[in-house]
């Protein structure tokens, strides 16, 4: 992590890791592969070459202490405000932004939910965003099993044909996603006109949320981070 030669602007990673999680407690701590979850994608800021720094948002101690013994200790705790279920990451961003001083080109969102992101999905997401000249830039992985009919439920159980299924679906990962802070402040989101995708596998763009998604990451980490690892065939053809 040293941004230097990279050539795009100052860019600033936020890790945002608070304490509380619906679908699986302590999920941020958990040991996977021999490391806390949340280390994985501290892992990815560090092999990343355009990361200039590297904010950890955190109302959790033992995130903290995790993210201090790797060298990102939290310059703030985030508050309790913006820590519960129903926070928004924008106001989290937003409230970094605010803490930390300097003038950012880029602000790079990395949820620890994704831990087997690389550094270079870090870079490519960065890259393609200062390149294109897009307002944002979001990780999509193939969906794993298109299916031939897309359709819903109408409120009396009718099955009702929505539209054809696209040739090369893709879903948003939750692995990465670059936003220029002028913009993003103003909108409020990263999902606006002119966002680009920066593709991925879908291995390494796993979101974990239950514990299925845990044990299904445990997985597919010898696949990203193993020995040999090498991508999965995955996309049905």
């Amino acid at each position: 992590m040293v941004g230097e030669g990279a050539n795009v602007g100052r860019v600033l990673g936020l890790v945002p890791a608070r304490a509380g999680s619906q679908g699986l407690p302590g999920k941020n701590t958990r040991d996977l592969a021999g490391r806390p979850m949340v280390a994985w994608t501290l892992e990815a800021c560090r092999e990343s070459t355009v990361l200039d720094q590297v904010v950890v948002s955190t109302d959790d101690e033992a995130v903290a202490g995790i993210a201090t013994d790797l060298g990102f200790a939290p310059p703030f705790r985030r508050p309790a405000a913006l820590s519960g279920p129903t926070a928004s990451v924008i106001d989290a961003i937003e409230h970094a932004l605010e803490q930390i001083e300097g003038r950012w080109d880029y602000v790079v969102l990395l949820q620890p939910t994704s831990p087997l992101r690389l550094g270079a999905d870090i870079d490519g997401a960065v890259r393609l965003c200062h390149d294109t000249g897009a307002p944002a830039v979001i990780g999509v992985s193939p969906v794993l099993k298109p299916q031939t009919f897309y359709g819903r439920l109408t409120p009396d159980g009718t099955l009702r044909a929505d539209a054809a299924r696209p040739d090369e679906p893709v879903v948003i990962n939750g692995a990465v996603y670059v936003g220029r802070p002028e913009v993003l402040l103003k909108s409020r989101t990263f999902q606006g006109s002119g966002t680009r995708g920066w593709l991925m596998p879908p291995e390494r763009g796993w979101d974990v949320d239950t514990a299925f998604d845990f044990t299904v990451c445990e997985a597919l980490w010898p696949h990203v981070r193993g020995e040999g690892a090498a991508p999965l065939d995955s996309i049905r053809r």
